[in-house]
């Protein structure tokens, strides 16, 4: 038997989401393409309750005995917490966190960096880790996957 390597996700997800937020940044800063008047509060709004969102999901992770970083084993299915509504809310607070800047910068470029987060999540991350799930904990996985929506 193999040992187990975790999910083989390569790029951290904080990382992509920064790369994408400084890249709107900057192209904002740049090109600018207003798509409507900035929404600083709720931008804010948004920020914080992103953070909420990913330190209890983080919270959760640990308190299983599960490395948080997703390019480590798990020791355990996490179903509490944030876990009970969707399969990544880690995941979906970095979205919200997009959202928030999106909202706050009000430019078009916001909005493409949440779009381009979605979709490098979604594939380079939460695939690799659905597949790593469905073979390391099998049928429990599969009947937690047909409770639990993949975001929310």
């Amino acid at each position: 038997m193999s040992a187990d390597t975790g999910p083989g996700v390569r790029v951290p997800p904080p990382v992509i989401v920064a790369l994408l937020l400084a890249a709107a940044w900057l192209m904002q800063r740049v090109l600018p393409v207003p798509l409507g008047p900035p929404l600083p509060e709720l931008g804010m709004l948004m920020f914080f309750a992103a953070l909420l969102l990913i330190g209890l999901s983080l919270l959760a992770l640990v308190h299983a005995g599960n490395d948080p970083r997703p390019d480590r084993p798990d020791k355990a299915l996490v179903e509490a917490g944030p876990f009970r509504f969707s399969r990544n809310p880690v995941y979906l607070g970095f979205l919200v966190a997009m959202f928030g800047f999106a909202l706050r910068w009000g430019d078009l470029w916001g909005w493409v960096a949440l779009v381009g987060g979605h979709l490098l999540l979604d594939r380079m991350v939460v695939a690799r880790e659905e597949a790593y799930l469905a073979a390391r904990f099998g049928a429990a996985y599969e009947a937690y996957r047909g409770r639990v929506r993949r975001w929310l």
